[in-house]
């Protein structure tokens, strides 16, 4: 499976779809993102067809994401019996979006986001994946949970 490679498209093929636009009072500052966070849930959804889905640490690949709190960000990405591969870029949050720019490439990801304790839920990220397999990507919706390390 091509998973890491996939994954990597998350960062640096598409443009995300940005939050409903209200402000949220208990969205998380910069300070409380800054941190490493390890997903506990990484699901892929088909965009035109939702009820394709796939969830990759189910699978036995790890996604930790570092966000310092100078702007920059760490993602690495394992996949059961590989080498990691790692992605970095900059990172911004605005109410209760979050922004991932990786870099070298143009574009960003973005994700709705919320958080509940040591919790961070991130969802609604476009990105290219092969959802049904048949080794083609596909436009799809990532939606991650993860926790502080």
């Amino acid at each position: 499976m091509r998973v890491m490679a996939r994954i990597i498209l998350v960062a640096s093929l598409l443009v995300a779809v940005a939050c409903g636009g209200g402000s949220n009072p208990n969205a998380p500052s910069e300070e409380t993102l800054a941190g490493t966070w390890k997903a506990t849930r990484a699901e892929f959804a088909n965009a035109s067809n939702p009820g394709q889905r796939v969830e990759i640490v189910a699978l036995g690949t790890t996604l930790t994401l570092t966000l310092d709190p100078g702007g920059t960000y760490t993602q690495k990405i394992t996949d059961p019996g590989e080498a990691g591969q790692t992605t970095t870029g900059t990172w911004s949050s605005s109410k209760d979006v979050l922004t991932l720019r990786p870099a070298g490439i143009s574009g960003n990801t973005q994700f709705d986001m919320s958080m509940a304790g040591s919790t961070l839920t991130l969802s609604g990220g476009h990105v290219l994946f092969d959802v049904n397999g048949d080794g083609r990507d596909e436009e799809a919706i990532l939606n991650l949970a993860l926790t502080r390390q």
